[in-house]
């Protein structure tokens, strides 16, 4: 299958979103010991890590403003059925719950208490600090995740094989279609 400009766009870009991903599942893995009781700093600085994690990994498979999707199928990636779940998992924690404010998907405790003899009340809010994601399931991840960077990797090594012209490029914010320049 050809790739239009925008598609190859996106699988190039698509490539640094994956590195993110890993990225920060690397540092979520090797900063938290999940047997561990943490303060909610700490806690908070995971969920930094996973909320990335979601968010970069959820990115290539999202459409563009412009309806742009990569599509696996077109660089000849194939996921299994584990993997496809983990990746709906992803899309479902983005969408509802990362990257939007859904109520339903709220999770959180307020209450008041009062000092002074009642003269004030103070709110106290709680909010759930935990990981969306279980250690197994981030081991799953980032089995993924190196598969995906490994077979997109070997897609574009084969592409430039095939055709080297077609990767001389340079992209930066605002360049329209038609507007970039091989040797900036």
């Amino acid at each position: 299958m050809k790739l239009s400009e925008r598609q190859l766009t996106r699988a190039i870009y698509s490539t640094w979103d994956i590195q993110q991903a890993l990225s920060a599942l690397t540092f979520l893995l090797e900063g938290c010991d999940f047997d561990a009781k943490y303060n909610n700093v700490d806690l908070r600085r995971f969920r930094c890590y996973e909320t990335t994690l979601i968010i970069s990994l959820a990115r290539p498979f999202e459409s563009t403003r412009n309806g742009t999707t990569l599509g696996l199928k077109a660089l000849g990636i194939k996921l299994n059925t584990d993997e496809n779940k983990l990746i709906d998992k992803v899309l479902h924690l983005r969408r509802k719950i990362i990257a939007h404010s859904d109520e339903e998907q709220m999770h959180f405790r307020s209450s008041t208490f009062s000092v002074l003899d009642g003269e004030f009340n103070i709110p106290h809010l709680q909010f759930n600090e935990g990981l969306h994601f279980e250690e197994p399931e981030l081991r799953q991840l980032e089995q993924l995740l190196l598969k995906l960077k490994h077979d997109m990797a070997t897609f574009l090594f084969q592409l430039a094989q095939k055709n080297p012209g077609i990767l001389e490029a340079y992209k930066e914010p605002g360049m329209q279609k038609g507007n970039s320049s091989k040797n900036a």
